[in-house]
């Protein structure tokens, strides 16, 4: 009679290699960012970050361009219409990807308004291009020297913000981030209200835009603190598009409300 073959230890479930491509479907879509393990988590960040560097790095070039080429400036200037079409197209994808639901929520077939895989980028495509296009139209009267001060500031800013938030030491429950929501909604429809007022009535002053952009800066500062911690604790795997969509814009706005304040400084000198 033979031997037995020798005995080979079964790796346990925690020993074998995995990964994100193992992970069941179900899992991926129906599981928050902070149930998942630290591998998972990391993949994640690294997704959403992945994201966001390439809008912004997208919205830096129409920028420079729109700054260094008079011949870009004059495009603009001539084709008002294609502006606003851009403004409306930033707003209409800005709102389908925020608000569109998950195709895992629906048993049966999803209606075809919600976003999954390529169309979801391709959309986030689309609003990042109208965006620069737009961020361009508000820079293209600024010198590159302002602009460039903004950025730095803006970059020192977000770090700031982003270690902050990552740090445990400045944690906030769901609770209290939802009560500030409220309170930076409204914070932002005292913005709009200002903006569209200095359009229909008349413009701001140097003061007053200073005190503006100070809004503003305080505003979207908090609202990008919120947000980073907000997106590893409360969204699901699978929704690394939207995560990045609510940051690019955060930095954005905040970008525009420190151009603001040292575009005013800079007239008052």
């Amino acid at each position: 009679m033979s031997a037995p073959p020798p005995y080979q230890a079964i790796a346990s479930a925690d020993e074998r290699p995995h990964n994100h491509s193992d992970i069941p479907d179900d899992f991926k879509y129906s599981t928050t960012i902070v149930s998942c393990d630290f591998e998972i988590r990391q993949q994640f960040m690294a997704k959403v970050y992945s994201i966001l560097s390439t809008q912004l790095l997208c919205t830096l070039i129409f920028c420079y361009l729109t700054i260094k080429s008079p011949k870009v400036q004059l495009f603009l200037i001539k084709h008002t219409g294609l502006y606003i079409v851009a403004a409306i197209t930033t707003l209409v994808s800005c709102i389908w990807l925020a608000l569109s639901p998950r195709p895992e929520e629906y048993e049966g077939p999803a209606p075809w308004y919600s976003l999954q895989g390529r169309t979801q980028y391709a959309l986030l495509g689309l609003f990042t291009v109208a965006e620069s296009y737009c961020m361009a139209g508000c820079v293209m009267f600024e010198s590159l020297e302002i602009v460039l001060s903004a950025l730095v500031v803006t970059f020192v800013v977000v770090v700031g913000v982003s270690l902050m938030a990552f740090s445990g030491r400045f944690q906030i429950a769901l609770e209290s981030a939802t009560s500030i929501y409220y309170w930076l909604n409204l914070a932002v429809l005292l913005l709009i209200g200002v903006g569209l007022s200095a359009i229909f009535v008349g413009g701001m002053n140097s003061t007053v835009s200073i005190l503006y952009g100070w809004l503003g800066a305080v505003v979207f500062s908090i609202y990008l603190f919120i947000d980073t911690q907000l997106i590893f604790r409360k969204m699901y795997l699978g929704e690394e598009v939207r995560c990045a969509m609510m940051l690019y814009l955060d930095i954005v706005n905040l970008f525009l409300s420190i151009l603001r304040i040292l575009s005013s400084q800079n007239g008052d000198d």
